[in-house]
């Protein structure tokens, strides 16, 4: 027959802890003996030599203490210790005789009266401190063999129940817990610096934000100096395409009328010329006042060109003068713009230190990912565990329950109930 500890493993499957079945089956046992009605234990107690007063009472379920009175062995009537006076008083109703005798336990001895010794019939009991031995003992002696199942269905269910304990205290998980929370207080640690990175870096942005705005500003001014060098070009435009256009056309029309006039004095001179060859003064004279007419015509003509060119100097000057202005419009602007320059370059050397801050802080998100990433896999793993232990866990409740059932169904059988 297969020991105690093989009959439970058959039940909950493999448990290694020995030492912890042994107490099972030894509580088990005990259990199932207060269990018994006394007709079971008179059937399977064991008859054990008491010496008066030396005889210890412990490991044993007495169910009765028998003296001999020299011919038959008689009952002895138990009492409490605390009445061991008046059983050996004669005089007292309780006095014990040798055909009446009775026994006390006191310090854990069996004291018989009148004194000599005696018979314990007696079942056995089990002490934690030696308990029996599950994985050499199939049976147990002095126990009804057929409730020595309920020994079996009692460790059973007490080494389930110390499996479920085992889940709930599960290493292996409570190792990866901990180091989830090693790697979420490490990210904290690691956000805490990169915040004070991206703190840096705000500063930086608006310092930089303060130097764009004071450049702005300059850009303001600079832009109205070029509103008004604008202002002033449109109305040198105006001038170059308005009156110097038309002075020019003026101009043009003049030289022309000059070229004109010049044309016919040279046909009135060409025809003096031939005149005072034929030797007609006359004709000769009418042709030289002709041509000084044409001559002081294209004189006129030339006069007002003149005018005219003159007026377009002048336009041209004016219109050089606003140049002028206008370029001196766009000097005070170009200063505006060099001290624009000047802030946007501050700007720059802000930005370019904040992008320095953001750098590290993105080298600090890319730890806290890695970290968060590694406490991903240990909540993975803690998962799988726990769906693992889950299954266990209710396998070994259902088995519990069904061998609780199994348990109370015999202990009811065992008391005739």
């Amino acid at each position: 027959m297969a020991t105690f500890s093989a009959q439970i493993q058959d039940l909950v499957g493999s448990f290694s802890d020995e030492a912890a079945l042994d107490q099972f089956i030894t509580e088990g046992a005990n259990e199932v003996i207060n269990a018994m009605p006394r007709r079971v234990m008179e059937r399977v107690a064991e008859e054990t030599t008491v010496t008066d007063g030396s005889t210890t009472s412990e490991g044993h379920k007495i169910l009765y203490v028998l003296r001999n009175d020299g011919t038959i062995d008689q009952p002895c009537r138990q009492v409490p210790a605390y009445k061991r006076g008046r059983i050996q008083d004669s005089s007292d109703m309780e006095h014990a005789t040798t055909t009446d005798p009775a026994y006390y336990i006191q310090d854990g001895k069996i004291n018989i009266f009148p004194n000599g010794n005696g018979l314990m019939v007696s079942v056995p009991t089990y002490s934690q401190s030696s308990p029996l031995d599950a994985s050499g003992i199939s049976t147990i002696a002095n126990f009804p063999d057929e409730y020595e199942y309920l020994v079996t269905l009692y460790g059973a269910i007490k080494a389930l129940n110390q499996l479920m304990v085992n889940i709930h205290g599960n290493s292996d998980i409570t190792t990866a817990l901990t180091a989830i929370n090693t790697e979420i207080d490490e990210t904290l640690t690691i956000a805490d610096s990169a915040a004070t990175e991206i703190a840096s870096a705000n500063a930086e942005v608006d310092k930089a934000t303060a130097e764009i705005a004071l450049a702005n500003e300059q850009v303001d001014l600079m832009n109205a100096e070029v509103d008004l060098s604008n202002a002033e070009l449109d109305e040198a435009l105006v001038l170059v395409d308005s009156d110097i256009d038309t002075a020019t056309a003026a101009i043009n029309t003049a030289v022309d009328r000059v070229n004109a006039a010049v044309a016919l004095a040279n046909t009135q001179f060409d025809s003096a010329v031939t005149a005072n060859t034929a030797e007609d003064v006359e004709l000769a004279s009418s042709h030289v006042n002709a041509g000084n007419g044409f001559l002081s015509e294209a004189q006129g003509s030339l006069g007002e060109a003149q005018g005219y060119a003159n007026e377009v100097s002048a336009r041209v000057n004016q219109v050089q003068a606003q140049i002028s202005v206008a370029q001196g419009f766009l000097g005070t602007s170009s200063g505006y713009g060099g001290v624009a320059q000047g802030y946007l370059g501050t700007a720059s050397g802000f930005v370019n230190t904040a992008q320095g801050y953001v750098a590290t802080a993105n080298a600090f998100l890319s730890q806290i990912q890695s970290k968060l990433n590694i406490a991903q896999a240990y909540g993975n793993e803690v998962q799988t565990r726990l769906n693992v232990d889950s299954t266990e866990y209710n396998w070994y409740q259902s088995q519990q329950a069904k061998l609780q059932a199994d348990y109370d169904r015999g202990l009811q059988i065992l008391s005739g109930n």
